[in-house]
């Protein structure tokens, strides 16, 4: 078994206290003894100095000395001090007895390179909340310049606004555009616009039909239809008769269809197309393609032309059995056989009934090179008047012929000019207002709505009877929809829905006053 090894004793750190302590109660005797000499020859002196005191002088220094706290024994502090002295011995051996191991153990466990780490971190953190506090107060002071540079808020002045009002909008308006800029209003009213313009042109109408046909201003369009220059031109001498009552487009597509179904087009099968094509108000090409294939037995195309609105009173009927085609239009019926000479002989009946011949000679169709020839003359007339200048163009694509309109050079008013009691803008209101079918319609640039509203503020006081619509740019363009001319651009086709089904076409709402 092995030996328990010695305890070995510790020193204990209070040795250099106790050595403290014994050299501090020394140095009190020596202090006290030195004082004890000193106030011995003190009292020798103060004996030896004292002034000569009368018997009455030394009797009241007694009294005083009575009054004196009494003395302190010698002995008596003598035995003080050792007493004094055993209790610092005793208080000695006390602390020598104090248990100290636990004491150094904490010490010894206390990391001080811990604590340089955790010193080091914790001035870091300090640095950075300098830097975010620095930060912040650079923030505020920034944000304090610019509330100091910030303009006063002004409340705008205030703006005329009114609540829309729908009612209903006349069946026969008398419109008047006015058009709404920034700087100011366009007054246009359409109707006193073209009035002379229409007027000067009746008196010279049958001066704007065709005199003399020419192939070429539709050659594009008939070859792009007739499949090539040879065919355009072989067709052209039985559809040029036409041209001052029919489109050509439809014109050569009913040729067209004649000669794919092995009919051989002529003047006299055109005409007679042309006028069926009116009552039953279908193209020339679709009557055509009805038309042979009634020549080949199939008469449904020709009963799908039916014109009539009451689907319980058809006007066209028709009916194939025993190689014979009965056809009716209204109360008129004929048997035929069913054949195409037959067939296109019943046509050729057909078009000479009555409200079926000739209708298509009502129509007329103008040359629109002579009208535009006739309306340049009149623009660069120095008697046309009014507020706008005006130049004729044509579509290719389009059955007339436009006016582009250009304002001239005070034709408007500005927005301080027409407050004024008695300006042209509020004449032109009262004027508005005096007829049961005038109707002023604003027609607002994007950046003029303030213009608009102090416009509208004054025809509303007026009273007229307004509605208003967004203009994207000052394009004023007037269509001559009473003098039909020649396409020489095929119509675009109606795009096809999904499906191949033929798209709905929904119309734009209809307008109204507010």
């Amino acid at each position: 078994m092995a030996k328990r090894k010695p305890h070995e004793e510790q020193e204990l750190p209070f040795v250099a206290l106790m050595d403290t302590m014994t050299n501090v109660v020394g140095v009190l005797i020596i202090v006290l003894v030195m004082v004890g000499l000193s106030a011995a020859s003190a009292v020798k002196k103060v004996l030896s100095d004292l002034p000569p005191v009368t018997p009455e002088e030394l009797q009241q220094i007694k009294e005083q000395v009575k009054v004196l706290p009494e003395k302190v024994d010698p002995e008596k502090l003598e035995e003080d001090l050792k007493k004094a002295e055993v209790e610092l011995k005793r208080v000695i051996e006390e602390l020598k007895t104090v248990d100290t191991a636990d004491t150094q153990t904490k010490i010894k466990l206390m990391d001080l390179e811990a604590f340089k780490k955790q010193l080091d971190q914790r001035k870091k953190d300090r640095e950075m909340s300098k830097a975010e506090t620095e930060k912040m107060l650079a923030e505020v002071e920034r944000l304090k310049s610019l509330l100091d540079k910030t303009p006063v808020f002004q409340p705008l002045p205030a703006t005329y606004v009114r609540l829309p009002n729908p009612h209903p909008y006349p069946e026969k308006p008398n419109e008047t555009r006015i058009l709404v800029a920034k700087q100011g209003v366009l007054t246009f009213n359409q109707a006193k616009f073209l009035q002379p313009i229409l007027d000067g042109m009746e008196k010279v109408k049958s001066k704007l039909e065709f005199e003399k046909v020419e192939y070429t201003p539709f050659a594009k369009l008939l070859e792009g239809i007739l499949g090539s220059p040879a065919n355009a031109q072989k067709a052209w001498p039985d559809i040029a008769p036409l041209v001052n009552r029919m489109q050509m487009e439809y014109v050569a597509g009913a040729y067209k269809a004649l000669v794919a179904g092995g009919i051989q087009p002529s003047k006299q099968l055109l005409s007679a197309i042309a006028d069926i094509s009116i009552p039953t108000r279908q193209t020339m090409t679709a009557v055509a393609e009805a038309i042979v294939a009634a020549t080949k037995g199939d008469v449904a195309p020709w009963v799908k032309l039916d014109p009539s609105r009451d689907p319980a009173v058809p006007v066209i009927k028709a009916t194939a059995a025993g190689g014979k085609i009965t056809f009716s239009w209204g109360s008129i019926t004929q048997e035929v056989k069913a054949t195409p000479k037959d067939v296109l002989g019943y046509f050729h009946d057909l078009s000479k009934v009555k409200g079926i011949e000739n209708v298509s000679k009502a129509r007329t169709i103008y040359d629109s090179a002579r009208i535009v020839a006739l309306l340049q003359r009149a623009a660069s007339s120095p008697l046309t008047t009014g507020s706008y200048g005006f130049e004729p163009k044509t579509l290719p694509t389009l059955p007339y012929v436009q006016l582009a309109l250009t304002p001239k050079g005070g034709g408007g008013e500005t927005v301080e000019s027409m407050k004024q009691p008695n300006s042209a803008y509020i004449r032109l209101m009262r004027d508005i207002k005096a007829d049961p079918s005038g109707v002023a319609i604003f027609q607002v640039m994007p950046d003029a709505f303030e213009a608009y509203l102090e416009a509208r503020r004054i025809a509303d006081e007026v009273g007229v009877p307004a509605t208003w619509e967004f203009l994207a740019k000052l394009d004023l363009t007037v269509n001559l929809t009473g003098y039909e001319v020649q396409r020489l651009a095929p119509t675009p086709p109606r795009a096809a829905a999904p499906g191949g089904t033929v798209p709905v076409t929904i119309a734009p709402p209809k307008r109204t006053l507010d």
